[in-house]
């Protein structure tokens, strides 16, 4: 159970952390439309910063699903509630993958893939599309943290109350900002769950209630 525990709070940490670490090396140009910036994003020359980004993202949903399925299994029990949260937690993983790739799209073809250049719009189409389905995921991880909110009975009340509110702000992700405190979530929850498993001489049953 400890054990279980640590792991998911350090995949909430690693979760918390790479996303942000991946946003600053890739550095997509997403928002407001600017063909030198859109063309710098896919020249050659940033063949590095998109392979680099793609591997952080992945390991940062790994570290994502480590601490869903805790979260799941452990405070919903398991049941129907549990898999609403998995579900919807793996659909979210999935669309930051996604979502992902599809912002890399026209970086990875031309400067990995040795493809012909892209226009600038059409490059900038692709980011768009990619922030969409990325955020798309932070609507999805919202419904798990609200389940986990409403229904976790054996989680503490800071940590349900916590959730819920973030749960309702992921809701807006495609604002983007509120997505920036699903990652702030995530980043104390680790860090509970982490700590909390390191504790000495902590019997299994609090650790569940702590």
């Amino acid at each position: 159970m400890k054990r279980d525990r640590g792991v998911a709070g350090l995949g909430g940490i690693v979760f918390a952390v790479l996303v942000v670490v991946a946003l600053s090396v890739a550095n997509p140009q997403g928002g407001t439309y600017d063909v030198a910036d859109v063309s710098r994003f896919v020249a050659e020359g940033h063949r590095n910063a998109a392979i680099a980004s793609s591997a952080l993202i992945a390991l940062a949903v790994a570290g994502l699903v480590a601490l869903m399925a805790y979260v799941s299994a452990t405070y919903l029990e398991g049941g129907q509630r549990g898999r609403i949260a998995w579900g919807s937690s793996l659909l979210a993983a999935g669309s930051f993958l996604i979502g992902w790739m599809v912002i890399l799209a026209p970086s990875l073809t031309v400067s990995v893939g040795g493809g012909p250049a892209i226009e600038p719009a059409v490059s900038y189409t692709f980011i768009e599309t990619g922030f969409g389905i990325f955020l798309v995921g932070g609507l999805l991880l919202g419904v798990a943290l609200l389940t986990f909110a409403v229904f976790g009975e054996t989680a503490p009340t800071w940590a349900r109350v916590l959730t819920g509110l973030v749960g309702v702000l992921a809701l807006f992700s495609g604002a983007f900002d509120p997505f920036l405190a699903v990652l702030l979530w995530s980043l104390i929850i680790g860090l509970w769950l982490l700590v909390s498993s390191l504790r000495a001489g902590a019997p299994a049953t609090a650790a569940v209630r702590a």
